[in-house]
C-alpha cells in the first residue's frame, strides 16, 4: 500500500474528466456489435466496458508516454451548479442522455471504486471546476498535470506544466459533443490551443465569452464566430478593452452587437471561467496511485460479463479469477435501467411500509405514462371531417394537448404555420395551416385557417375539455391573434415550477426525460442551424407533424404526473391561484404592448452623443492628453502611470484593472477624472442599450414594443422580461429616468403607474414580527427616518439627510443579506463603521436576526423556504461545503420569503385587476409589470376612476389568504408618459 503523498517535482498528476468520458465511451460503443454493449439479461454495459478499458490502461501503462503518480477521476454530481444561479438558462438546452446510457452512470462510479479509486464529485460545481482546482494545486507544487479530456473549456488551464490528452480513437464522434478536432491520441499544449482558438490559453475565456457555446447555452455575442473573436481579442488585448472600444469598430453589425450584448458577453465570460478554488474533500495527497487489488475488480468485471477484462487483470496480477465470485450487488441490478442499485438503502426505505404521496410522486418520475412513443403514428390532418373526428375524441377524453407552430420566431409578428393537437397518450396529430415546403402531398394538404378556427372555437372554450400545453402563453397569444380564446388551461412548465422552483429546470425536453423517460426531437434537428436554418413553415410536412405532434403528446402525458406532484408537495394552491390564472393576463399584456416614441428616442440618442463629446473633452483636459477612453491599457496608463493615483489593482494577466469598482473607489477619494469616466460609461450604456436599441424593437404593424414575460425564470416567483427587457430601465439617475419619457400614452389615453411603496420592508415587518416597523407603517411614518432615529438616537424632525440615507441603505441591504463590506462600499465608509451599523441594527430590531437564523435552520433541514402564500423556493445545494457558496444560498433563502411574498402579492393583484376594471365598465388595460409597479393605459375620461379601482385591488391583494400586520400602500398617478405618471 503506497502511503499518501503530496505531488511535487518529477510527479505527474492525471486528472480524468469522468463525465465527458462517459459520453465518449457510450458513443464509441454504439459503433460496436450489440453483444458487447449489453449483459445477457439486457442491462446496458457497453460504455462501462470501454470506460474500464481506458482506466486500466491509464493505471497500467499511462498515456502520452508518461505514467501517473497520482490519478483522479472526476464526475459532475448534478446538472445544477452555481452557474445556474447566475444564469438560469445555463445548459438549459442540453439534450437528455440516451435511455441506455442512464443505467450506466452509477456503474461508472462503481467501476472507479472497484479499481481502488475514489470517484470525485461535489455538489454545486462541475467536474471542470474540480479539475481546475487540482491542476492549480499540483502545478503550484511543481508537478506536471495531464488532463484527460476532449473538452475545449479546459484549454484555459493549459500552461508550461499543464497539458491535455484527448484519448479518442476517432470512433464515435458526433456533432455537437464539444470535440476539438485535434488528431487522435494527441497531447494538447499551448501550441495546439493557439492552433484551435487562435489565442494563447490565457485569452481563451475572452474568446469563448464572445463566441458563446450552444451546447452549454452560453449566450456570447450574436454574429461573432471563433475566428472573428480571436482577431478581436488579438487586436484589443482582452474582452474589457474590446467592449469599452466597441464604438470604434468599423463593421456596423459587429459594432452594434458588441455594444448591445456587452453585458451578455461579460456574463458569458463568468459562465465559462473555471473556478479553481473549490474546497475539494479529497486532497491531492490521497490521490497517489495505488497498486491494483485484483479481487474486487475481477468480481465487478464478472458481474457485468466483462470476460476479456477479467482474464487480462488476472494475467497481469497473477490472480486466480476462477476463485473470485461475481459481486452480487451488480448481479441484482435491474436490467431495464433503474439508476440505483437494488441494495441501496434509499431504495429499500422506499419499499418498506405504505407509500406516502411524496414517495408515489417520486416513483412517477421514473415511469412512462400511457403508451410508448411512436412518432410515425402521428397523423397529418388534411380534411375538416377528420378534424371534427379528432375534436370529438377530445370531448370524450376531456383533454386536448396543444402545440402551436409559427411561420417565424416572433409570436406578435408571424403567422400560425400549424397547430398540433393530442387527445391522449400516443394520440396526436398536426393541422398544417401555412406551409411552403415543396413536398406537400397534394395542393389541398394545407387547411383553410378560417375554417379550422371555426371548428376549434367551441372545443377551445369548452369547460369540459382541459387544454394542455408545454408553452401555453405562447400558444394562447398565437391563437388569440387568429380570433380564438382558450379555457380552461394547464401549462406543464408552470406545474413543474410550482412544485420545484429552484430545484430543477422546467423545459419540455428536461421534463419529458425526467418524468416520461423520453428524449424529444431537438428543434435544431428539424429547423437546422446557422445559414441552413429554416422557419417551421418551410419544414417538410412529415417532419413538421412528428415534431409538433410530439410536443402536444408530451404535454398530455406530463400534465397528470405534474399535477400529482404538485398535490404531493402541497403546492397545488400556488399553481391554481398564482400561476395558472396569471398566464392569460400576461398574454394579453404582451399582445397590448406599449407605445414608444421613436422621435423621443432619436433625440435622446443625439443628446447623449453630444453629452459624450462634452465629457470626453473634460476627460482629456483632466488627463492632459487625448487617449482611447475605452482602452483599459491606455486608461490604466493614465490613471496609475501618468497621474500616479493610488489603489490600482491588477488582473490575472498583470494588467491594471479599470472596472467600475476601481473607478468608484478612486472617485470616492475625490479624484475628478474617475468621476467623469464613470459618467461617460453610464451615458454610453444608456445610449447603446436603450435609446438606440429600443428603436429597433418597435413593431412595424402595431407601432408598439411588445415584451415577453417569463413566469418560471426565477426561484422566488418574480417575473422577468425579455425581447426587450423592460424591467431593467434605470431610474436612479436623471439620464436613466429620461428613458421613460419615450414610453407614451396612445392618442386619447393616459398612462397610469401604480407602485407598491416599500412592499418588501412591509412584508419583512410582518414575517419577522418587528414591533417598531409595524407601528411605523401603521402610523404612516417615514420608515427610513424612523429607523435612523431608532439606531442613532436622533430626532426625526430636522434629521440630516445623510443619516436618513444610511438608515435607508441598511433597511434595504438587510433584506438582501448585505455584508459590512458591501455596506461600506455603498456608503463610502470604513468596514468597521459599517459593521457597527449592522450590529446596532440587529440590537434595535432583534426580531430580524431571529428570523434570519430561523430561516437558515429551516432551509438546511428542508432544502426549501416558503412565501406567505405557500410558494416554495428550493435550494438543493444548501449543504455545500464551500463556505462562500453556502453563504450565498443562505442569503438567498433569507430573502426568498420576503421577495417571493411581495411577488405573490402583485401576482394576486394582476389576476384581480382585469375583472375589477371590467365589472366597473372600464376599458383600461394593463401593459407592463416592473417588479413592484404596474403600468396601465386608460382612456383619458376614465383614468381617475381606474386609479381608484387599481389602488383598492392592489392594497387588498394579499387577502383573504393572508392578513398582513402592516398596511400596503400604493402610489398611483396618471400622465402622458411613463415618466410623467411617476
Amino acid at each position: 500500500m503506497t502511503e499518501p503523498r503530496a505531488p511535487g517535482p518529477g510527479d505527474t498528476v492525471f486528472l480524468v474528466d469522468g463525465s465527458s468520458f462517459v459520453f465518449r465511451a457510450y458513443f464509441q460503443s454504439m459503433n460496436q456489435d450489440r453483444k458487447y454493449n449489453f449483459r445477457a439479461d439486457g442491462l446496458p454495459t457497453g460504455a462501462v466496458r470501454l470506460f474500464c478499458n481506458k482506466v486500466y490502461q491509464f493505471i497500467k501503462d499511462g498515456a502520452a508516454d508518461v505514467r501517473p503518480t497520482h490519478l483522479a477521476i472526476i464526475f459532475d454530481k448534478s446538472e445544477h451548479s452555481f452557474r445556474n444561479e447566475l444564469y438560469a438558462d445555463y445548459k438549459a438546452n442540453r439534450s437528455a442522455p440516451p435511455d441506455d446510457l442512464v443505467p450506466q452512470f452509477p456503474l461508472m462510479r462503481a467501476a472507479v471504486e472497484a479499481f481502488g479509486l475514489v470517484p470525485i464529485e461535489k455538489s454545486g460545481f462541475e467536474a471542470d471546476d474540480i479539475i481546475a482546482t487540482y491542476a492549480r494545486q499540483a502545478s503550484a507544487a511543481g508537478a506536471d498535470v495531464l488532463i484527460v479530456s476532449a473538452d475545449k473549456d479546459l484549454m484555459q488551464l493549459i500552461d508550461d506544466r499543464v497539458s491535455m490528452y484527448d484519448p479518442a480513437s476517432g470512433e464515435g464522434r458526433r456533432a455537437g459533443q464539444g470535440r476539438m478536432g485535434v488528431r487522435p491520441e494527441r497531447r494538447i499544449g499551448i501550441e495546439e490551443v493557439v492552433e484551435y482558438f487562435g489565442v494563447t490559453p490565457d485569452k481563451v475565456i475572452d474568446v469563448q465569452a464572445l463566441v458563446g457555446d450552444s451546447t452549454d447555452n452560453v449566450p456570447g455575442v450574436p454574429g461573432i464566430g471563433k475566428k472573428t473573436a480571436a482577431q478581436l481579442i488579438a487586436e484589443f488585448g482582452d474582452l474589457d478593452t474590446l467592449l469599452a472600444n466597441a464604438e470604434s469598430i468599423k463593421q456596423n453589425k459587429r459594432r452594434e452587437n458588441l455594444i448591445e450584448f456587452a453585458d451578455q458577453a461579460r456574463l458569458s465570460r463568468t459562465l465559462v471561467t473555471l473556478d479553481d478554488q473549490v474546497e475539494v474533500e479529497d486532497p491531492l495527497d490521497n490521490l497517489v496511485l495505488q497498486p491494483i487489488t485484483p479481487e474486487p475488480l475481477i468480481a465487478f468485471f464478472k458481474a457485468l460479463d466483462f470476460g476479456t477484462l477479467t482474464r487480462r487483470v488476472a494475467e497481469d496480477t497473477g490472480c486466480d479469477h476462477s476463485a473470485v465470485e461475481p459481486d452480487p450487488r451488480y448481479l441484482r441490478m435491474a436490467p431495464t435501467g433503474e439508476a440505483a442499485l437494488l441494495d441501496d438503502p434509499a431504495v429499500e426505505a422506499e419499499d418498506s411500509g405504505p407509500a406516502s404521496p411524496e414517495t408515489l410522486a417520486a416513483k412517477m418520475e421514473h415511469e412512462a405514462l400511457g403508451a410508448s412513443f411512436d412518432l410515425d403514428k402521428y397523423e397529418t390532418i388534411t380534411t375538416l371531417e377528420r378534424l371534427e373526428e379528432w375534436l370529438g375524441a377530445a370531448a370524450q377524453s376531456g383533454v386536448l394537448g396543444l402545440a402551436v407552430r409559427l411561420t417565424g420566431p416572433a409570436v406578435m409578428r408571424d403567422d400560425v404555420a400549424g397547430i398540433a393537437i393530442a387527445t391522449g397518450p400516443g394520440h396526436a396529430a398536426y393541422i398544417p395551416l401555412s406551409h411552403s415546403a415543396t413536398d406537400l402531398m397534394t395542393a389541398n394538404t394545407v387547411m383553410d385557417p378560417d375554417k379550422v378556427a371555426a371548428l376549434l372555437k367551441g372545443p377551445l372554450t369548452d369547460r369540459g375539455i382541459i387544454k394542455v400545453s408545454a408553452a401555453m402563453k405562447r400558444d394562447y397569444l398565437a391563437l388569440r391573434r387568429i380570433g380564438l380564446d382558450i379555457a380552461p388551461i394547464d401549462d406543464t412548465g408552470l406545474l413543474s415550477y410550482a412544485a420545484d422552483a429552484g430545484a430543477s429546470l422546467h423545459d419540455l425536453p428536461g421534463l419529458a426525460k425526467r418524468f416520461l423517460g423520453h428524449t424529444p426531437i431537438d428543434d435544431r434537428d428539424v429547423l437546422g442551424t446557422g445559414r441552413n436554418k429554416v422557419t417551421f413553415a418551410e419544414v417538410p410536412l412529415d417532419s413538421a407533424t412528428r415534431h409538433a405532434a410530439e410536443e402536444a403528446d408530451i404535454a398530455v402525458r406530463l400534465a397528470p404526473v405534474l399535477r400529482q406532484r404538485a398535490i404531493a408537495k402541497k403546492v397545488s394552491r400556488v399553481y391554481q391561484t398564482l400561476e395558472r390564472p396569471l398566464l392569460p393576463v400576461l398574454a394579453r399584456m404582451e399582445e397590448a404592448g406599449i407605445v414608444v416614441d421613436r422621435n423621443v428616442l432619436s433625440r435622446m440618442s443625439g443628446d447623449f452623443s453630444q453629452t459624450l463629446a462634452r465629457i470626453e473633452t473634460e476627460i482629456y483636459e483632466l488627463a492632459g492628453e487625448q487617449f482611447n477612453i475605452g482602452s483599459t491599457k491606455q486608461l490604466s496608463d493614465i490613471l496609475f502611470g501618468k497621474l500616479g493615483l493610488p489603489g490600482g489593482k491588477k488582473t490575472k494577466t498583470g494588467a491594471w484593472s479599470t472596472g467600475a469598482q476601481v473607478l468608484e473607489d478612486l472617485a470616492g477619494e475625490g479624484h475628478p477624472l474617475p468621476v467623469k469616466l464613470l459618467e461617460w460609461r453610464q451615458i454610453s450604456k444608456l445610449k447603446s442599450t436603450y435609446t438606440d436599441a429600443l428603436q429597433e424593437e418597435i413593431n412595424p404593424d402595431t407601432g408598439r414594443v411588445h415584451t415577453t414575460f417569463a413566469m418560471a425564470s426565477t426561484t422566488t416567483g418574480r417575473l422577468s422580461s425579455t425581447d426587450p427587457n423592460l424591467q431593467n430601465i434605470p431610474i436612479r439617475t436623471e439620464e436613466g429616468r429620461k428613458i421613460r419619457t419615450a414610453f407614451v400614452a396612445a392618442p386619447g389615453t393616459r398612462l397610469i403607474a401604480a407602485d407598491y411603496g416599500q412592499i418588501e420592508l412591509r412584508v419583512l415587518a410582518h414575517i419577522a414580527d418587528i414591533p417598531q416597523l409595524r407601528q411605523a407603517f401603521a402610523d404612516g411614518l417615514d420608515i427610513h427616518a424612523m429607523t435612523a432615529s431608532e439606531m442613532f438616537g436622533v430626532p426625526v424632525e430636522g434629521m440630516d439627510p445623510s443619516v436618513r440615507r444610511r438608515a435607508k441603505a441598511i433597511n434595504f441591504g438587510i433584506i438582501y443579506g448585505i455584508s459590512a463590506f458591501g455596506l461600506a462600499n455603498q456608503l463610502s465608509i470604513p468596514n468597521s463603521e459599517a459593521s457597527a451599523y449592522i450590529k446596532r441594527y440587529f440590537e434595535r430590531f432583534p426580531g430580524i436576526r431571529d428570523y434570519m437564523e430561523a430561516t437558515k435552520t429551516f432551509v438546511r433541514t428542508h432544502g426549501y423556504v416558503e412565501t406567505l402564500f405557500g410558494r416554495r423556493a428550493h435550494y438543493p445545494e444548501i449543504g455545500t461545503n464551500n463556505p462562500s457558496l453556502r453563504a450565498f444560498y443562505e442569503r438567498a433563502a433569507i430573502n426568498a420569503p420576503i421577495q417571493g411574498s411581495a411577488a405573490d402579492i402583485i401576482r394576486r393583484a394582476m389576476v384581480r385587476i382585469e375583472p375589477a376594471l371590467a365589472e366597473a365598465g372600464l376599458s383600461t388595460r394593463m401593459l407592463l409589470q416592473v417588479h413592484d409597479e404596474l403600468l396601465f393605459e386608460a382612456p383619458q375620461e376614465e383614468a381617475e376612476k381606474a386609479i381608484g379601482i387599481i389602488r383598492n385591488v392592489m392594497q387588498g391583494a394579499a387577502e383573504p389568504a393572508v392578513k398582513l400586520a402592516v398596511p400596503l400602500e400604493v402610489d398611483a398617478r396618471a400622465g402622458g408618459s411613463w415618466a410623467e405618471a411617476h
